[in-house]
């Protein structure tokens, strides 16, 4: 009976090499798409579950920074521009997918501590599921902007497709950067802390309250955000938005698609290495 056991048995969890694991990585997340469909349903399900307003807070809350941020930038700024109004909300969407993307990636161990105890499969789905719900939200948060085309007699084009576009680009930046440290999160939870942190103050530093036109006319400005891999898809959807083909830099372009594509590789080859070890200590 014993030897019918043994033969039953399986390996649970195999590690494939750290060096194939974006491809790897890739292939879970095909493989295990129902599941990671099933986890986003439940995680949007339970944020609004017991809100009265449920679902409309979609749109309601990136209205309701937006309102906040302009006025507090127009009581500095002397003209602003007609449209600021507007930069501001998609800066407020594009940059809150980033945000949040990015800290429910790191915490998805952390979040998801009693399911890992009771039952294994790869665990990064818990990262894509917070992620892809994210994204959902992100998406439904953009139809606040419908009646803004309208408001300012902006015309209807394929250029708006640029908007869901940058919003995914946000997404895949945040990823890989949040996969490389979540392990460590859950040995330490100052990572978390710290996360947060760097995303309030790249509110900041980031053209969410300002535009790259903005940052063009400092001269030594441009320079400097360039580098910053946000800027790129806040310029996009704005752009989009407006109905033309972005004139961003190609060499900015580079460095926000490129960074993505960097902490996709460092962060799947660090999160399939170290994972397993680090769920201990949760």
């Amino acid at each position: 009976m014993g030897e019918g056991l043994e033969h039953r048995l399986e390996v649970v969890g195999e590690r494939s090499s750290s060096i194939l694991s974006p491809l790897s990585s890739a292939s879970i997340l095909f493989y295990h798409q129902y599941l990671i469909q099933n986890l986003i349903r439940k995680d949007i399900k339970a944020r609004y579950s017991n809100s009265f307003l449920g679902y409309a807070w979609t749109v309601l809350e990136p209205a309701l920074l937006s309102a906040v941020y302009y006025f507090l930038f127009i009581m500095i700024a002397d003209d602003p521009d007609p449209l600021y109004a507007v930069w501001v909300i998609i800066g407020v969407i594009v940059w809150s997918c980033f945000g949040k993307c990015l800290q429910s990636t790191v915490s998805s161990l952390t979040r998801n501590a009693s399911t890992i105890h009771l039952v294994y499969f790869p665990r990064l789905i818990f990262s894509f599921a917070s992620v892809g719900s994210t994204i959902w939200i992100t998406l439904m948060s953009s139809i606040v902007l419908i009646p803004l085309l309208f408001a300012y007699d902006l015309e209807i084009s394929w250029q708006l497709l640029l908007v869901p576009i940058a919003i995914l680009l946000a997404a895949f930046n945040a990823v890989g950067l949040g996969l490389l440290l979540a392990p460590a999160n859950c040995v330490n939870r100052d990572i978390e802390h710290l996360i947060r942190f760097i995303v309030r103050a790249g509110f900041f530093v980031s053209p969410v309250m300002w535009t790259w036109d903005m940052a063009m006319k400092r001269g030594w400005a441009a320079d400097v955000v360039i580098w910053n891999p946000m800027v790129f898809p806040i310029t996009l959807a704005r752009d989009g938005f407006l109905g033309k083909v972005t004139e961003f830099p190609m060499n900015g372009i580079m460095i926000s698609i490129g960074w993505g594509l960097a902490m996709w590789i460092i962060g799947t080859m660090v999160f399939n290495r170290f994972e397993r070890s680090a769920v201990k200590y949760l």
